[in-house]
Formats: structure tokens, sequence, C-alpha cells
């Protein structure tokens, strides 16, 4: 059993998808398909589910934990982990460009874009 890194695990929290929307926005991304509720790409499994800490029919807000839908990044392999950055960055992208809210919740977030998310949830709102 190999020892767990930074890099084994991400929680991707979005808000403005819906689960389905976001299982077709990532197999377009990453030109795969989901099997139940899993995307295997080479040495990295996402997962795209409700999130279950999440309020029913509440506005999205800045408390990202509850927000409703949740993707796991969990990569299988070392090779899987030295790409976990990489998918990681490219699902949040994809989000944003979607319209949707996303922030990351892991131990690298540091070498995320807007590192995971908080960045853009620090911006100030125009009135």
């Amino acid at each position: 059993m190999t020892a767990m890194s930074q890099y084994s695990y991400c929680r991707i929290l979005v808000a403005g998808l819906k689960v389905d929307r976001a299982q077709i926005l990532l197999e377009a991304l990453f030109n795969g398909t989901f099997e139940r509720r899993t995307l295997t790409m080479g040495d990295v499994e996402v997962e795209v589910r409700r999130n279950p800490d999440a309020r029913n029919d509440e506005a999205p807000s800045n408390d990202f934990v509850r927000w409703p839908v949740q993707i796991e990044v969990e990569p299988v392999s070392q090779d899987g982990e030295a790409s976990t950055v990489e998918t990681v960055s490219r699902i949040l992208e994809a989000v944003w460009g979607a319209q949707g809210q996303a922030v990351a919740a892991c131990d690298f977030e540091d070498e995320l874009p807007w590192s995971g998310g908080i960045g853009l949830l620090d911006e100030p709102t125009p009135e």
C-alpha cells in the first residue's frame, strides 16, 4: 500500500449546473462516457453526484459546502496523481465557462486557478 499524497483526492462543489448537465459537460471535456456516475480517464476517476450536504431549494451562496453538486476526482495510480492538478483545473475552467460556480476542496488548491475557485468568491460583486 502506497502512502497517500496531497494529490490523492479532490472534491469540487458546484452550483448553477445540475448533475446531468455536469456529466454532459465533462464527457465533452474529456471525450469520455460516464458509467453509472463515474468517468474513467486513464489513471483518474471522476464521479459526479448530488452533494449529500446540499440544502434543498436554496439559492447558491458563498457557503460552497452546501452547493448542490459535487465532483470527486480520485487518481487510481501514481501516474493519475501526477495529472490530478491538470484534471481538476480543466474541470473548474469548464464549469466556470458554462456559467456555473465551482470551488475545489483539496490539499493543492494553491496550484489551481483562482486558488481552486475560492478566489472568485472573494471578488466583490457589483451593486
